[in-house]
């Protein structure tokens, strides 16, 4: 089972600290209500921002999440410098590979993404359609660099190889991941920046196990300032919510 414990609302609204290193670079899932650990790639080649780019991110989505549904999360580091990659794994809710499976099963949602394409050995493949066909959730988001979807191209063609051809379908607005906190059916995907493919997912059976962007809404939970920053932080919300429910 994935995450066992890991989602219990406390009653009082009681929310972490943001913790120091050593907290969060080995959390414990039963300590939280909820963690989003990124998934630790390489890249193959160098182009714009790594798999570890901009974790002030997640903070700004996390904190959000806190207060709209009154849980107990752990916060990185309010990251203040201007460099996009802040390398210390320690700066997020875990870090994971794909290459373990027990560590893998400690987390049932993860995040991922980069501006490079990129591959997986056999073994990582088979260990993420084992992690999403046992109740896992993923999402995935390019960070766009030049307006090229280079790190969404290749998560189309990685879970097209995992789970077959066809697998990776449309999410039609009327979809509950839209609408179950914040009504976004109209707005459907939120446009930050790069091509707009539209809300892509993977289903296993009738759960979404994979919400795959191309818009880059991670960067508009990054900088408010952005066009649909506050549509893009709902956006994430609701999709946290989905797969905690589902």
């Amino acid at each position: 089972m994935l995450g066992a414990g890991a989602w219990t609302v406390l009653a009082d609204g009681r929310s972490e600290p943001g913790g120091g290193p050593t907290s969060i670079r080995n959390p414990d899932p039963d300590r939280y209500d909820f963690l989003m650990p990124r998934v630790k790639f390489d890249c193959t080649m160098e182009v714009g921002d790594r798999w570890n780019a901009f974790p002030g991110g997640e903070r700004n989505l996390l904190l959000a999440l806190e207060k709209v549904v009154r849980c107990r999360v752990l916060l990185p580091p309010d990251c203040r410098d201007d460099s996009p990659h802040h390398g210390a794994d320690y700066q997020f809710n875990g870090v994971v590979d794909l290459t373990d499976m027990d560590e893998l099963r400690k987390y049932p949602f993860l995040f991922m993404t980069s501006s490079g394409p990129y591959v997986l050995s056999d073994v990582k493949k088979q260990n993420l359609g084992r992690y999403l066909n046992e109740g896992g959730f993923l999402l995935m988001d390019d960070c766009v660099h030049l307006n090229r979807s280079l790190f969404y191209k290749s998560s189309y063609k990685i879970l097209q190889e995992i789970f077959g051809a066809g697998a990776v379908k449309r999410i039609p607005n009327d979809h509950e991941v839209f609408h179950n906190v914040y009504d976004l059916s109209r707005v459907g995907l939120p446009y930050v920046q790069g091509e707009d493919f539209g809300a892509r997912g993977l289903f296993v059976g009738e759960r979404l196990a994979v919400f795959l962007s191309s818009t880059d809404i991670h960067c508009g939970w990054m900088d408010p300032g952005r066009s649909h920053a506050g549509e893009s932080i709902q956006m994430g919300i609701n999709i946290i919510m989905y797969s905690l429910s589902h």
